[in-house]
């Protein structure tokens, strides 16, 4: 009868809070009721000791004794192990609850007010037909081919990697493929992560591995290195010599005691290379020119007198195809130094150039795009940078044009679409679920192919760091939120 009472006294503690109280409120309430219990508890224990004293001759005394000090340990402990867990399994409530007011805190994509169509083209004619990025790209190509030059002349010299051309991807992004010397070569294997495993930040990515063609030995003389005067009479000087593919080991930039390029060497090795080169040239120009992070290969600032800057990346690539090519991301992890992240730039390029043909006449995905990079550049220089970057829009942009009917796109539907993309990108981070819109794709194979290897390959959560770093993910939000709250603001102001 008594183990009933108590447990019938467990569950109405546990399931009826008073007055619907929150989750500290409850925490605090059952631990005060807990501690007043116990505190009787212990002081019929000390009065059941008391009498129990005056009692030593009763053996019916002893029996009852036991019972009831049983009774009463038994209780203490339950309380005991009921207020742990309450404790500790309280906090993932409160986070759950914390995120699912994140959005809830400013402003929705369905609250906001965005401008009309007409203000938007208006907006988008001045800021972007008018740009002054034409000019500054002839500026900056100028001076990196001057720059690449006497970069190329230090690579010659010093007898290490070899850095043939450049290709400016965007205004502010340049990318340097970089090959080794011979006899070696570069073979580049890509890697499909799962979520579960250590890479969190790089679920696409490859390794780079340097190899070299070596000789296999037939036993015959003429294979010596001395051989040149030599005439064999068993093999013509048109027969092909067979070779086999090996590994090379702790030369040009490689991980210790493996094969594998290191993003670490690499970074040092260009940086290097960079400041000797701008040690060449820069007797030629009146600004200056600096690396802000040491473990960003050519991430560069370029000063004027007059104060303005301008900032740009060379990055050293390994091209995996004439469309794909493997670079180092800024603070990667130490642990994956082998580990070289993957870009399908070229791809989506084309991607969105093919769908581009199925669209009207002047049709309104490139302006949506436009615009909403403006905002997120403007809210970045405002609150500083956070985990959405430009290619989460333009994923997000080129899944609408997936999914959204052509006729969804013409001209004079800016402002609706732009609330399309806001409203879409907020139901991704609310998930914290944004794929990417190449890799396992369906939709995409229909469009354009790509290699095998990426064709069957799992599909990858843009988003995943969100999931990792739930600091991240507030910061995220937070971001996004204060640029819709602000977007009238930025788009009239401008």
């Amino acid at each position: 009868m008594q183990d009933i009472l108590l447990r019938v006294f467990l569950v109405a503690l546990l399931t009826y809070p008073r007055d619907k109280p929150g989750v500290e409120e409850l925490d605090e309430i059952t631990s005060n009721d807990m501690q007043k219990h116990e505190e009787r508890l212990l002081l019929g224990g000390e009065k059941l000791d008391l009498k129990m004293a005056q009692n030593e001759t009763s053996e019916d005394t002893t029996d009852w004794e036991g019972v009831y000090l049983w009774y009463i340990w038994n209780t203490l402990s339950i309380l005991s192990m009921v207020r742990l867990f309450r404790k500790y399994l309280g906090k993932p409530s409160q986070m759950t609850q914390v995120e699912t007011k994140a959005f809830s805190a400013i402003c929705t994509t369905a609250e906001v007010l965005l401008p009309d169509n007409e203000t938007l083209q208006k907006f988008h004619s001045k800021c972007f037909e008018g740009s002054s990025d034409k000019k500054w790209k002839e500026f900056l190509e100028g001076f990196i081919k001057d720059l690449f030059a006497a970069m190329r002349t230090i690579c010659h010299s010093n007898g290490g990697m070899v850095i043939e051309g450049f290709q400016i991807v965007d205004v502010c992004d340049i990318i340097v493929p970089i090959n080794p010397p011979h006899p070696y070569r570069f073979q580049c294997r890509l890697w499909n992560g799962e979520q579960s495993d250590l890479l969190p930040d790089m679920q696409v990515c490859g390794q780079i591995k340097l190899v070299e063609n070596e000789k296999i030995p037939n036993g015959c003389h003429c294979q010596s290195p001395n051989s040149d005067d030599m005439v064999c009479l068993l093999h013509s000087e048109t027969e092909s010599m067979q070779t086999k593919m090996t590994d090379v080991r702790d030369v040009l930039l490689c991980t210790n005691n493996s094969p594998f390029l290191s993003k670490l060497q690499v970074t040092k090795w260009f940086q290097s290379t960079i400041k000797q080169a701008w040690d060449q040239i820069s007797h030629k120009y009146e600004f200056e020119l600096n690396i802000p992070y040491v473990n960003a290969p050519g991430a560069l600032i370029v000063r004027f007198r007059s104060g303005k800057k301008i900032s740009f990346t060379l990055r050293p690539v390994v091209k995996v195809n004439s469309d794909a090519h493997l670079f180092i991301t800024r603070c990667s992890p130490n642990n994956v130094d082998a580990s070289w992240t993957l870009s399908l730039t070229s791809y989506e390029d084309s991607l969105l150039e093919n769908i581009s043909k199925r669209l009207h006449l002047n049709s309104c995905h490139r302006q949506t795009l436009e615009i909403a990079l403006f905002l997120h550049k403007r809210q970045t220089a405002l609150s500083g940078s956070s985990a959405l970057k430009d290619f989460h829009f333009k994923a997000a942009l080129m899944h609408l044009l997936l999914t959204k009917d052509a006729s969804q796109w013409k001209p004079n539907l800016v402002d609706c679409r732009l609330r399309d993309l806001l409203a879409f990108m907020e139901r991704s981070l609310k998930k914290k679920l944004l794929h990417h819109v190449l890799i396992g794709n369906p939709l995409r194979q229909k469009i354009i192919e790509l290699p095998a290897e990426l064709d069957h390959a799992k599909k990858v959560n843009l988003f995943h760091p969100l999931v990792v770093h739930n600091c991240m993910y507030k910061n995220a939000v937070t971001h996004f939120q204060e640029m819709l709250r602000n977007a009238c603001i930025l788009i009239h102001d401008y």
